[in-house]
């Protein structure tokens, strides 16, 4: 049986059975306002994630992340340019699902300023939405690609 090394939730390196994998194509959102960047946190890791997720079959990829930028934070976004493509392999160990996803990371603008009050929907590990400084945000705190997520973010407030 062939395996696929991968990390899980908790960014261990771990083998999978490659037939339990599923495709994904997902769409993320680096919302900023006043060197502020809204992320999600983790419950059971303590690190940041951006708003977004899974693109459904037939839907548009800027209707996608509309849509889950609203469920998640209660904002509506503009979309704007694609920043970052990452592929990934990822086990996600409390519903046992392996994905080979392959990841869209946009700018945003949010179009008001009314955050959800409470964790999102269904999602019992994620915390509410919160904006968090810029500048401190550190690679070692985002869950995936932390290190190319914070060179753009900084990159944002320098310019």
């Amino acid at each position: 049986m062939k395996t696929l090394l991968c990390k899980n939730n908790f960014g261990k390196k771990v083998r999978v059975p490659s037939e339990k994998f599923i495709f994904r194509v997902s769409v993320y959102g680096l919302i900023v306002k006043i060197n502020k960047i809204l992320v999600l946190r983790n419950k059971s890791t303590g690190k940041y994630w951006f708003p977004g997720g899974g693109v459904e079959i037939g839907e548009k990829i800027d209707k996608a992340l509309r849509r889950e930028i609203k469920e998640e934070t209660g904002l509506n976004v503009n979309v704007g340019k694609m920043v970052l493509f990452k592929e990934n392999l990822f086990y996600y160990q409390p519903s046992d699902e392996a994905f080979h996803a392959f990841l869209f990371f946009f700018l945003c603008k949010p179009k008001d300023a009314k955050l959800r009050s409470v964790a999102p929907d269904g999602d019992l590990d994620l915390e509410r939405p919160r904006w968090i400084p810029i500048k401190i945000i550190k690679a070692k705190k985002i869950n995936d690609f932390g290190k190319e997520v914070c060179a753009l973010l900084k990159n944002l407030i320098h310019k």
